[in-house]
């Protein structure tokens, strides 16, 4: 059986080894990982902002890295791959050394954000930005390669602090991970992040019961930087002609995690408050203290889940009308997440 999308073709053998491997990899990885960071003194102690009420070790994002460089390094160098393929798991790498200095630390909103942009420029640099706008027909206007690497930069820099600002009850956001990451991986758009995405898939749900309700271990820093800096660049990865088709699946399949962050950003802004500061309004999060951790973190998944399917069928047919079916489906998913948090507030 072969995984195949344009010229590009992969045994199934190789994603579904890299995700075995890195899951029992991350599986047993963590709990070392969690005993280590209780010696650094890396734990997240709760406060008037916190969705938990006990002391927590962070940092276990270093087991998922662990796990997929495992994985990856056992796995041999699939045909037909481009070298820039390697460019999400160095510009993760990178961000995850940044997110672990954090983690131990603490840098400054500037010093983050500034490492996040040269990091995301780095990758922009190297695979470019789409040509056109991702969106579906007749919206996918032509964009001159400033605005398209423009666009691509932002779009880096936002998922990955989308990741960490959504990274706020358990298993949230590595349950998000997994589904994004296997659908990239059932989609193909290139060998090798095939291979990065599947193990990418496995590491995380090798850490996912760590981090279910109650979670034992967070991610921190390390983990939200690396899981949404190399989800974010892997679609740009995909050959010019499928990259704005590949950006469009990935922003889809993030839908509930994207239209979160940027409702109560927006809603925050207006009312003057600063953007950047931990807090508890996001619609999770009001969700999360009526319903439970565990609740929340499972029905977005699955809305994540369905949403990702659906994206999947639609990406490269032919026909207009399956995308903007999907995204529809994606508009309507946000707004019952938030008629579901509007009906709780008033009852």
């Amino acid at each position: 059986m072969v995984l195949a999308l344009s010229d590009m073709s992969l045994p199934l053998a190789a994603p579904l080894s890299s995700l075995l491997t890195a899951f029992v990899a991350s599986l047993v990885t963590t709990p070392l990982v969690r005993s280590a960071a209780v010696r650094w003194g890396l734990l997240d102690r709760p406060n008037a902002r916190s969705s938990h009420q006990l002391v927590v070790p962070r940092g276990g994002g270093v087991a998922i890295v662990v796990a997929v460089l495992l994985a990856l390094g056992l796995a041999p160098t699939p045909a037909g791959a481009r070298p820039s393929a390697v460019v999400p798991l160095l510009g993760g790498l990178a961000l995850a050394l940044v997110g672990f200095w954090d983690d131990r630390r603490g840098l400054t909103a500037t010093a983050r954000l500034a490492a996040q942009v040269a990091v995301a420029g780095a990758a922009v640099s190297a695979l470019g930005g789409p040509a056109r706008l991702p969106l579906p027909p007749p919206l996918d206007l032509p964009l001159s390669p400033l605005v398209g690497g423009a666009l691509a930069l932002l779009w880096v820099v936002a998922v990955v602090n989308f990741f960490n600002f959504l990274d706020g009850i358990d298993g949230l956001a590595a349950v998000q991970a997994v589904v994004t990451a296997v659908g990239v991986a059932l989609i193909g758009w290139d060998p090798l992040a095939v291979l990065i995405a599947a193990g990418l898939a496995g590491a995380t749900a090798g850490f996912l019961p760590y981090n279910w309700s109650r979670a034992s271990i967070f991610l921190g820093d390390v983990g939200s930087y690396f899981l949404g800096y190399t989800l974010a660049t892997l679609p740009l990865v995909a050959p010019p002609a499928l990259q704005p088709q590949a950006v469009l699946f990935v922003a889809l399949s993030l839908c509930l995690f994207l239209a979160d962050a940027t409702w109560t950003l927006v809603r925050r802004a207006i009312r003057g408050a600063r953007w950047y500061e931990a807090h508890r309004e996001h619609l999770y999060q009001q969700l999360a203290r009526r319903w439970g951790h565990a609740r929340v973190a499972a029905a977005i998944g699955l809305g994540s889940a369905a949403l990702t399917a659906a994206a999947a069928w639609a990406f490269g047919r032919n026909d207009v009308w399956p995308t903007w079916a999907v995204l529809a489906l994606a508009v309507l998913a946000f707004a019952a997440e938030w008629a579901v948090v509007r009906s709780e507030r008033t009852t």
